[in-house]
């Protein structure tokens, strides 16, 4: 499955995965036979990007980490055609509170803006990255962690990871734009509640409430390959479409509805005019699987 793997700081690695094409969509068979599929490569691409950590650490992060995780996202912006982001052994807890713990009084406060300005610049090139991006969360997403994965187009979480907001516990006012991100979905009664007095949210529950996908069971170390590869289709997909709608979607968060509705437009028309729009309209009327 894994293809190439780039090392890209210490904590923190690429992995290049490769698609496999299948002939009509079918997957794997329960039996283990396969229906109707190659192990030919489709030519579409899948990075992981994979957060490093000890178990005591829980993945917490440096400025100089997720420095390099924005500088990694905008580098494989147009490069590949889905990007997970995982956590090893947990997907993330945040900042390092040790860290910060250890310098001086009158330092803190400049080392917690720096990680911030880091992060930051991190969910602005999620954001901003033109093709699905895909949180896959083990373990634990908590404070800056869970801004983190809420920054994706679309999460998964194995059933035994929980969610946290966290912040309110140690006294600081949560950042990476989890606020901004919880009131667009549970509106602004539900966020103050979990922000107030933050509880873990169990995996199931987190798609209850709307803040995951889907569920994962099954062994965990089983779980980020399993999200790959069903992530096979979407990676396949009509990428530039993807990005646009991406826009759209986000447009809706901060925009009035005139606003909304001319970017639209203004969006439809352009894709309109594009040789991805062309391949879908022929794909249609010759009623075919289109080749993006």
């Amino acid at each position: 499955m894994i293809s190439s793997t780039e090392r890209v700081h210490e904590n923190l690695r690429i992995e290049y995965v490769d698609v496999d094409a299948d002939s009509d969509g079918d997957v794997d068979s329960d039996d283990g036979d396969t229906a109707t599929s190659t192990d030919a490569e489709s030519g579409a691409s899948i990075a992981r990007l994979v957060m490093e950590g000890s178990e005591q650490s829980l993945n917490a992060f440096s400025p100089s980490k997720v420095e390099t995780m924005a500088t990694a996202v905008e580098s494989l912006a147009g490069e590949v055609d889905c990007l997970v982001v995982y956590g090893e052994p947990v997907f993330s807890v945040g900042a390092d509170l040790h860290e910060i713990d250890q310098k001086p009084d009158e330092m803190r406060s400049a080392r917690i803006d720096t990680i911030a300005a880091a992060s930051n610049r991190f969910i602005r090139a999620v954001r901003s990255f033109p093709a699905p991006v895909v949180a896959a969360v083990t373990g634990m997403a908590a404070g800056g962690g869970l801004g983190f994965a809420l920054a994706a187009d679309l999460i998964y979480v194995h059933e035994d990871a929980t969610f946290d907001t966290a912040f309110a516990r140690i006294g600081l006012t949560p950042d990476n734009a989890t606020p901004f991100f919880l009131v667009q979905t549970l509106g602004p009664y539900r966020t103050r509640e979990l922000l107030f007095d933050p509880q873990p949210i169990d995996a199931e529950t987190a798609v209850d409430l709307g803040l995951a996908n889907d569920v994962y069971t099954g062994p965990e170390s089983e779980f980020v390959d399993a999200v790959t590869d069903d992530l096979g289709r979407l990676a396949e997909g009509p990428t530039e479409v993807y990005a646009r709608t991406k826009e759209l979607v986000d447009s809706g968060f901060s925009a009035n509805l005139d606003d909304h509705l001319e970017e639209e437009r203004s969006v439809i028309t352009r894709m309109g005019d594009s040789e991805t729009f062309d391949e879908g309209l022929e794909a249609f009327f010759e009623k075919r699987s289109p080749n993006w």
